[in-house]
């Protein structure tokens, strides 16, 4: 049996007939050309409340002239994918107008967001001032990452009664987190702006605790805001990004750029979620708010509670001072526990019904996040050894949660 001589597959050089045996005048593989070029329909009289999700990586141009002038403008033009769909602007869009910011930027996470911020902005040789709360990857970053680039990090205390911080010579960057997202710091704002603004350093704010529904940074003076998206904007426990947020054109161009250099990208179908969940944000916001000050008010007087660390309690060390600056707050704080064996201590999760063990938080249901700040801290170390119970309120009946935790974890 000789080779098939045929130069294309079999396939292509079939005939095709209509069934009273006409040969059909189109040919087989031109259905392969028609399949890529087929008019998309008019999207002329729908109109949905919602967002399109815009997929893409490839741009194309209408002719030479536009293709030869690509990236001349390429923060606000569609040049790649990299670069954004009219999805992921849109998320960039409404992030700016909450925030009340001049540009914002997507990250694949909140990690990333920060990351990325002090990457940008920072130079061998500068010092950075982080609280000594912060987020223990930000600290574990700090010093593997940023101490192996000459950047040298110096943490402060960031709780509102402490000793007066002193600022390091070549100061690039103020770092605040507050409330802290484990033992729930309320810094002194003021004392910090002054300090960055005496050594013309920067501000940047994680505000992940709160969002700009609570607490707009931007506005009382910060430079750059960062968001976990993650958290409370999207709210469903169900995609990773972070956002970052800044006050004027140059912080744009220098964040736009390390973004560009670094390839980082968010996926369009994320950006969906992230502008559906948005939507109810400040309905969940409301919620858990309401629903994680009564708890914390319940649990004060719970026999193995030692201290309740939430900002909305009158007797809380920054109560004052976040009340004067935020407009509310979320559901997330922090229980501390009277001293006990670790097996006691495990034991008091063993049963729960409604809660459940989680390290993040911000979603609809509500977490717990057992924890022990050994390592974490190298300046507060009041809370060392202690058991700390993170707890994060979800959308369900109070009443239910209460019951939860009194009937196990605070039995």
């Amino acid at each position: 049996m000789s080779a098939c001589s045929y130069s294309r597959p079999c396939w292509l050089q079939w005939t095709a007939c209509t069934p009273d045996g006409r040969r059909r005048s189109t040919r087989p593989d031109e259905i392969a050309t028609r399949v890529l070029n087929t008019e998309p329909a008019s999207s002329e009289g729908f109109s949905s409340l919602s967002i399109p999700t815009h997929r893409g990586s490839t741009i194309v141009y209408p002719d030479y002239e536009s293709f030869a002038a690509r990236g001349k403008h390429q923060r606000h033009e569609y040049t790649y994918g990299l670069a954004g769909t009219p999805t992921t602007r849109t998320l960039q869009n409404r992030l700016t107008e909450l925030e009340s910011a001049h540009d914002t930027f997507l990250t694949p996470s909140g990690l990333s967001a920060i990351t990325t911020v002090f990457l940008a902005v920072c130079s061998p040789g500068d010092r950075v001032l982080i609280p000594d709360n912060v987020y223990p990857p930000v600290r574990r970053f700090a010093d593997g990452v940023l101490a192996r680039l000459g950047i040298v990090a110096v943490y402060y205390d960031p709780r509102i009664a402490a000793a007066p911080i002193e600022a390091p010579e070549r100061l690039r960057l103020v770092w605040i987190e507050a409330p802290g997202s484990t033992t729930i710091e309320i810094p002194d704002f003021g004392r910090l702006h002054t300090l960055a603004r005496t050594q013309g350093a920067l501000i940047g704010y994680d505000n992940s605790w709160a969002t700009p529904l609570l607490h707009r940074p931007l506005e009382q003076g910060a430079d750059i805001v960062v968001e976990a998206l993650t958290k409370y904007l999207t709210g469903h426990s169900d995609l990773l990004m972070g956002s970052i947020s800044v006050a004027s054109e140059e912080l744009a161009c220098t964040v736009h750029a390390y973004i560009t250099s670094l390839g980082l990208g968010v996926s369009p179908d994320d950006c969906f979620l992230a502008l559906r969940g948005m939507e109810t944000a400040s309905v969940r916001l409301a919620h858990v708010g309401f629903s994680a000050l009564w708890l914390a008010e319940q649990l004060q007087s719970a026999a193995p509670v030692d201290e309740v660390l939430h900002p909305g309690l009158p007797t809380f060390n920054g109560h004052r001072c976040w009340r004067k600056r935020s407009f509310g707050t979320s559901g997330l704080f922090t229980v501390v526990l009277k001293p006990e064996d670790l097996g006691a201590f495990r034991r008091r999760f063993d049963s729960l019904s409604i809660f459940r063990l989680g390290a993040s938080w911000g979603g609809t249901h509500s977490l717990l996040a057992p924890v022990f700040l050994d390592r974490e801290r190298s300046l507060d170390r009041s809370y060392a050894r202690k058991p700390l119970l993170r707890i994060s309120s979800g959308l369900e009946a109070k009443e239910d949660l209460l019951e939860d935790l009194m009937g196990n974890v605070f039995a």
